[in-house]
C-alpha cells in the first residue's frame, strides 16, 4: 500500500479537491480495523449543525469535548496540528506528504487516540493522523480541528438526514429498506461507486469511480484524472466555466464547472447535475478514483452508508 496515496484519500475528504499520488489497492472486505468497545443493539440519532455544507458534530476524544467534522471521505480520524498539542499527543514518524492543491505540501503524522465517543460509539486506541487543517478551516470559515471518519461509518450502518439534522448510528442492516440501493466497495477506508455519466442526452455512458464525500460540500459531483483527457471528458471541459472549484489543503483549487445529462449508480438515478472538472486534484491523477460525489446531491434528502452491507443509499 503506498503511503502517500493513503494520505491523500484519507483527506479526500477536505476534498473540494485534496490529495496525492500513488497506488492502492482495494480492501478485502474483512479488513475492517478495530471495532467499536461500545455499539448500539438499535438506531440511535444525534443532532448535526450544517457549517458551510459540513456536517458538524459533538465528540469525546480523550474525554474531551470537541467538535468534529463527520467525513466519509476521510479514511481514519484526521486531527489538526494545533489540536494534537493542545491534547498532548506523541505523533509518529512521517508516513508521507498529503500532495494538496495549491501547491502546497503537509506531512502526515500517525498518532494514538486513548479514547473516542462519537453518538452512540465508543473507541479504545483509535489510530489516526495528523496534519495542519488551517487551509480547511479558513475555507470553511470555522475551526475544523477533527475529521471523524472510517471509524465511525465501518462497523455498522449511517444515516445523515440533512432534512431533519440528525445522524443515526445504527447495526448493519437497520436502515429502513432502500428504494434504490447502490453497490458499494470500501477502497482504504473510503466508500466508491462505480457512477455511469451521460455528458449529453445522447451519449453513450462513460463510468466513473467516484469516492462518496461528505465532504466534497460544494459541488455534486468532482471529476479529474484521466477521464478529462477523454473524448468525453475534454468535450464537457469545453462546454463549462472556468471557476474556483474548490479549497485544499493547499489552496484555491481551479477548474471549469459544467453540466451533464444524466448519471446512474446501480439504482439511483439524478438528471441535469453539476460538475466541478479539474486537473488540480492529485488524488485522481492516480487512476485510482476519479472524482467524488458530493453533498449536494444528497443535501435536500437522506443519505445512509452500510459498510458491512455494501450497500449505500441516497433519497433525495
Amino acid at each position: 500500500m503506498n503511503k502517500d496515496w493513503l494520505a491523500g484519500v484519507m483527506v479526500v475528504a477536505m476534498m473540494q479537491a485534496y490529495g496525492p499520488v500513488g497506488r492502492a489497492e482495494a480492501q478485502p472486505p474483512d479488513a475492517t480495523g478495530d471495532a467499536p468497545i461500545r455499539a448500539p443493539s438499535r438506531p440511535v440519532s444525534m443532532p448535526f449543525v450544517l457549517r458551510d455544507n459540513l456536517v458538524t458534530i459533538d465528540t469525546l476524544i480523550n474525554n474531551r469535548p470537541q467538535r468534529a467534522v463527520l467525513d466519509s471521505g476521510a479514511g481514519s480520524l484526521v486531527i489538526d496540528r494545533s489540536m494534537v498539542r493542545k491534547l498532548g499527543l506523541g505523533e509518529g514518524t512521517s508516513v508521507g506528504d498529503v500532495a494538496a492543491a495549491g501547491g502546497q505540501t503537509e506531512q502526515l503524522r500517525p498518532i494514538d487516540i486513548e479514547s473516542l465517543t462519537v453518538g452512540p460509539l465508543h473507541f479504545a486506541h483509535v489510530a489516526g493522523h495528523s496534519v495542519n487543517l488551517g487551509q480547511l478551516s479558513a475555507s470553511a470559515g470555522f475551526p475544523v480541528e477533527l475529521l471523524v471518519g472510517a471509524p465511525a461509518f465501518r462497523h455498522g450502518a449511517v444515516t445523515v438526514d440533512y432534512r431533519k439534522r440528525r445522524v443515526t448510528f445504527g447495526p448493519s442492516g437497520s436502515a429502513p429498506a432502500c428504494a434504490a440501493p447502490i453497490p458499494l466497495r470500501i477502497v482504504e477506508n473510503v466508500p466508491v461507486v462505480d457512477v455511469d455519466v451521460r455528458t449529453t442526452p445522447g451519449a453513450e455512458p462513460v463510468r466513473l469511480k467516484l469516492v462518496v464525500d461528505l465532504g466534497t460540500r460544494h459541488n455534486a459531483m468532482m471529476v479529474g484524472g484521466p477521464f478529462l483527457r477523454s473524448e468525453a471528458g475534454l468535450a464537457l471541459m469545453r462546454s463549462g466555466r472556468a471557476r474556483k472549484v474548490g479549497h485544499g489543503v493547499g489552496g484555491a483549487v481551479q477548474g471549469n464547472v459544467a453540466r451533464i445529462a444524466a448519471l446512474q449508480a446501480g439504482a439511483f438515478q439524478a438528471a441535469d447535475v453539476e460538475v466541478a472538472l479539474t486537473s488540480g486534484a492529485a488524488a485522481f491523477e492516480a487512476g485510482i478514483v476519479d472524482g467524488s460525489l458530493g453533498m449536494p446531491l444528497w443535501g435536500k434528502g437522506v443519505i445512509t452508508f452500510d459498510y458491512p452491507a455494501r450497500q449505500l443509499c441516497i433519497a433525495r
